[in-house]
């Protein structure tokens, strides 16, 4: 137990002289990374919330004026009034719910210009035949602008289905 003891300390002062060695900026980076990270996250769960309110606007608040969405199925739209058009089109289906995007992981570049965010997304559709649920992965990709975080463009996969809405 004792020697555990001293292989944490020789690898905590090894930690410590490693930030020491970058300058008093490295800890200042680490927290800048992680007020953009949770900016990134705010920025979704309100995109979220918009799409959940079936408000195009907020759903697509944050996308840059020509950012490119590829759709689940291949669809894409170019430009935030067409991917605002595509939203206001699912919300006018009476049986959509909502689209969730959970972010699983978020990176910053070195110089804090770019950020990649990876996660999961469901779209749920209630029909009196039942429920339907699309599932996948997406990636999106975000700019940090003179106006904040910014998504540039966003590739979604769709790769499940369960429902009445599902096609073989």
């Amino acid at each position: 137990m004792r020697g555990m003891g001293l292989a944490a300390f020789a690898l905590g002062l090894a930690c410590c002289a490693s930030a020491a060695a970058k300058g008093p900026g490295a800890v200042a980076v680490a927290a800048g990374v992680a007020a953009d990270v949770h900016e990134i996250r705010d920025l979704r769960a309100a995109s979220n919330q918009g799409i959940a309110a079936h408000s195009a606007a907020e759903a697509v608040a944050p996308f840059a004026e020509d950012a490119v969405f590829v759709f689940g199925g291949g669809g894409s739209a170019v430009g935030r009034k067409a991917m605002a058009a595509a939203f206001a089109s699912d919300f006018a289906d009476p049986a959509f719910v909502t689209y969730v995007r959970a972010p699983t992981r978020i990176r910053i570049s070195d110089t804090g210009a770019r950020a990649v965010e990876h996660g999961t997304w469901t779209g749920l559709w209630r029909q009196a035949a039942g429920e339907t649920r699309y599932r996948g992965d997406y990636t999106a990709n975000w700019a940090h602008t003179p106006s904040g975080w910014r998504v540039r463009g966003e590739l979604y996969v769709t790769l499940q289905c369960e429902g009445p809405r599902c096609k073989p």
